[in-house]
């Protein structure tokens, strides 16, 4: 049997100002957006997580061939956007893509996937992280190990999910502090990746993550640690409202596991969150 090929790309939404009344915003001009998703305290917050828990867990990987789309506006303005460009320098599978602003989020979302996609490829994976998430070392490795197991239920159905159910939930609080969670969650999406046909109409961001299991068949794996999410005043999601379950993990193990499974620096992590509370303080 031929082994199939395997596209894995991935999308990131960096502060895109689309039409104003997505998400929490309350339907301001687009002008009001810009000036608050270009906030130099909130640029601050998110260039933090891009740095010390995005980037490092994406130069971990095992596997390399894998494509990160990272979705930003077209007037993002200095110093934001050469700070962007320079941290995301070392790692070519972070593809820049900086667009025109005011455009419907879901459309501008699905369009830019499709136009990443690879049509020669037999599936896509799609999967997404928040500019404050973070995915153990051998996520690629493992969507594409995991599609001979997927591959009789993605032929009846057309499409798939894996969903790895286990991480951890970063607490930064204002004041600098910084809480460890072990979780266990259900369709959360920095571990929630699609398997779909190169030439389906619809992405990942057309499935609402938490009704996946509606659309498709999932499999869900709770065995590993597999993402790290980051809950702080700024989370459109209200994810630290969120009620989850937990597993038993012993904490004063987690840097050593941060640094071999995310490449996550740990005391470096919260030296900046720290420094980045004094930022604002000063502010």
């Amino acid at each position: 049997m031929r082994q199939a090929r395997l596209q894995v790309l991935g999308l990131c939404r960096w502060s895109y100002p689309s039409q104003t009344g997505a998400f929490n915003n309350k339907g301001e001009s687009l002008e009001a957006l810009r000036a608050e998703l270009y906030d130099a305290a909130r640029m601050r917050v998110r260039l933090f997580f891009l740095e010390h828990l995005v980037l490092p867990s994406l130069r971990a990987q095992t596997d390399t061939e894998f494509t990160l789309v990272l979705m930003m506006g077209e007037s993002l303005p200095e110093p934001w956007r050469g700070r962007v460009l320079e941290l995301i320098r070392d790692v070519p599978q972070v593809k820049p893509v900086f667009l025109p602003e005011g455009q419907n989020h879901m459309e501008a979302c699905r369009a830019l996937m499709m136009a990443h996609r690879d049509q020669s490829a037999d599936v896509v994976v799609e999967f997404r992280l928040d500019d404050d998430d973070a995915v153990a070392e051998n996520f690629v490795e493992r969507l594409r190990a995991l599609y001979r197991q997927l591959r009789p239920i993605y032929k009846e159905h057309g499409r798939a999910a894996v969903d790895f159910c286990r991480g951890f939930l970063f607490r930064c609080e204002a004041d600098g502090a910084v809480t460890y969670l072990p979780v266990e969650a259900r369709l959360w999406t920095p571990a929630l990746a699609l398997y779909l046909p190169p030439g389906h109409k619809r992405s990942l961001l057309n499935y609402p993550h938490m009704r996946t299991w509606r659309a498709m068949p999932v499999l869900s794996l709770m065995k590993q640690p597999m993402f790290v999410r980051g809950a702080h005043e700024g989370n459109d999601s209200a994810i630290k409202e969120r009620k989850v379950d937990s597993f038993r993990y012993k904490l004063e193990a987690l840097p050593e596991l941060m640094q071999a499974r995310f490449g996550v620096d740990l005391e470096r992590f919260e030296q900046g969150w720290r420094a980045l509370g004094g930022q604002k303080d000063a502010s």
